[in-house]
């Protein structure tokens, strides 16, 4: 299966996507915030970053920036995921190079196919 990092500040969400993906056979890592996230990504090499948009310290889309800025790992699949995910902020999460959006709460569907769909483009 897959690596996948997760970056959330919710206990409960990323306990659900962890019991998911573990579950999927995905191997994980894991981090309360983008800085931490960031970090993990040199660390971990993941093969897809899930990531809330609405974080202490570094949200989703300075996360989503600074990966699509380094050569290394600009072609990284990026699912962004916000409780506030309007339509705007879901064109604007594209536009800004996000692979998949969800809007919380999501479903074990809904996060499956988006799953699904960003390894389905990896490099």
């Amino acid at each position: 299966m897959a690596r996948i990092l997760l970056i959330d500040d919710d206990e409960a969400s990323l306990d659900f996507m962890r019991h998911v993906m573990r579950v999927d056979g995905h191997e994980l890592a894991h981090a309360a915030d983008g800085e931490q996230g960031l970090a993990l990504v040199q660390q971990f090499r993941p093969e897809l970053i899930i990531c809330d948009v609405v974080m202490p310290h570094l949200g989703g889309y300075a996360v989503l920036e600074t990966v699509r800025a380094d050569p290394q790992f600009s072609k990284l699949p990026v699912l962004l995921f916000s409780a506030f995910m309007t339509e705007e902020a879901r064109a604007m999460a594209l536009q800004r190079g996000a692979t998949e959006v969800l809007a919380k709460p999501f479903d074990l569907e809904q996060l499956h196919g988006a799953v699904g769909r960003c390894l389905g483009q990896r490099p």
